[in-house]
């Protein structure tokens, strides 16, 4: 009877312990792997392509402004790493479920990607491998004008000034005849710009955010657009030096 005790309590002092055990172990969280962004796939130009026609995809180019106006995929958005990235990113695609398709400078791409995912952008659909390369070496590429500040004083009157800065800085100082549409606004906008067919001249602070703009025109389908080089600060410049 005694030897019985004995054994009795063993166990149940080994089932405690092996119950302690398992309450200290961290639960596991089904599901949570496959919720974390993996490397996005390097596309051939086939299946980039392919994917570009889709409707909830946006080719996202990330190259510099001045690389991005002399050739780039038709339809794509330029916001240039080499600038405040993170913050235009947000204000052009608020919404964090954006599919993006990549076309970087080979240097950068790996911080593109972590950049987005930080963001909060899991969905990308790939990367162009060789970017904008592997796109001109069978593909037509799009490009938009650009004209120094001293040029568009003498083209300006022939159409349109859009002035893309915020309302603020627009009211602090803005050039002659100048419309004011902020880059937030833009995205959504095109119907009363629609109302002629005459040209466009962008201008923003420096050019940074006038590149946007030209590609948000550009996927819209505006065909007459320009950017003016050096934005507000060169125009001021130049106002100066003719005064």
């Amino acid at each position: 009877m005694y030897r019985f005790f004995i054994s009795l309590f063993c166990v149940c002092f080994l089932s405690v312990c092996n119950q302690k055990q398992l309450q200290a172990k961290p639960k596991s969280r089904p599901g949570i792997q496959q919720q974390l962004p993996s490397n996005p796939p390097l596309l051939t130009l086939n299946k980039f392509k392919k994917l570009c026609s889709v409707d909830d995809i946006q080719v996202l180019d990330t190259r510099s402004c001045d690389d991005f106006l002399q050739g780039f995929v038709p339809n794509s958005i330029n916001i240039s790493f080499e600038g405040p990235f993170d913050h235009f990113l947000t204000q052009v695609f608020p919404a964090k479920d954006q599919k993006f398709l990549l076309i970087t400078d080979s240097e950068n791409n790996e911080a593109v990607i972590d950049h987005l995912i930080k963001l909060g952008y899991i969905n990308i659909v790939g990367v162009l491998e060789g970017g904008i390369e592997t796109w001109k070496s069978k593909e037509m590429v799009a490009s938009l004008s650009t004209i120094t500040a001293r040029e568009s004083n003498k083209k300006s009157v022939q159409g349109h000034i859009v002035d893309v800065r915020t309302e603020t800085e627009f009211k602090s100082g803005h050039i002659d005849n100048a419309m004011n549409i902020p880059l937030t606004d833009l995205v959504n906008f095109g119907a009363e710009l629609r109302k002629d067919d005459e040209q466009l001249y962008i201008y923003c602070q420096s050019g940074y955010r006038s590149t946007i703009a030209l590609s948000i025109l550009s996927s819209k389908g505006f065909k007459n657009i320009c950017n003016i080089q050096g934005g507000y600060k060169a125009l001021k410049k130049e106002e100066k030096e003719n005064q």
